[in-house]
């Protein structure tokens, strides 16, 4: 009669090692997905203080030169006020190891082809023809260059971003792209997985 009460003991005692386990991932996650969202935080401050230095543009300007112009000087003065910006400032290690872990999630096996497909949708490495883009941190993305799809399923497991920054692949790789400058902020390295 032992038997019984021993294997519902046992069995308290895994769930209970099972539950600790996932509440420590949890919030391991959550500290992940927090220090991501200060460092992003931290770098949309950094692009306000540069447009203030920025000619301003009305929210109807539709003149292609003026908003080309606009671009320019703001991508240059970003540029200069991280020149020494590298890559895995905003993907820290543990961000990397997240981030890779959700994409792979999503793009694996036979579930995840038709999000492979997407990630090829205006990808640059994989369009002819496309604009080269160089990936390098403050590396200028060429207007010219067809910008990736992301899986919305994938978008909606990745911590969100606020207005004008996006996350785009270039090739394997996940980029954060500032859309107002055109500039590479960051990227991660071999995010999606090898067919």
């Amino acid at each position: 009669m032992k038997r019984p009460i021993e294997c519902v003991a046992l069995s308290w005692i895994l769930l209970a090692l099972f539950g600790f386990s996932l509440t420590a991932w949890a919030q391991t996650e959550t500290e992940v997905v927090k220090e991501f969202n200060a460092r992003v935080k931290a770098y949309m401050a950094l692009q306000k203080r540069v447009s203030t230095n920025v000619p301003p543009l009305a929210n109807t300007e539709t003149d292609p030169a003026k908003i080309a112009i606009r671009t320019k000087a703001l991508a240059n003065g970003i540029q200069q006020a991280r020149a020494n910006a590298v890559a895995g400032e905003i993907f820290f290690p543990n961000a990397a190891r997240a981030f890779r872990q959700m994409i792979h999630t999503e793009l694996q096996g036979k579930a995840g082809a038709p999000s492979r497909e997407t990630v090829k949708t205006g990808n640059p490495r994989e369009e002819e023809n496309a604009a080269k883009v160089v990936l390098a941190v403050n590396g200028i993305y060429p207007t010219t260059a067809p910008r990736s799809s992301v899986p919305p399923s994938l978008l909606l497991n990745l911590p969100q971003l606020p207005k004008g920054l996006e996350y785009r692949f270039l090739g394997r790789h996940l980029i954060l792209l500032d859309s107002m400058a055109n500039l590479i902020v960051d990227y991660l390295p071999d995010a999606v997985p090898k067919a």
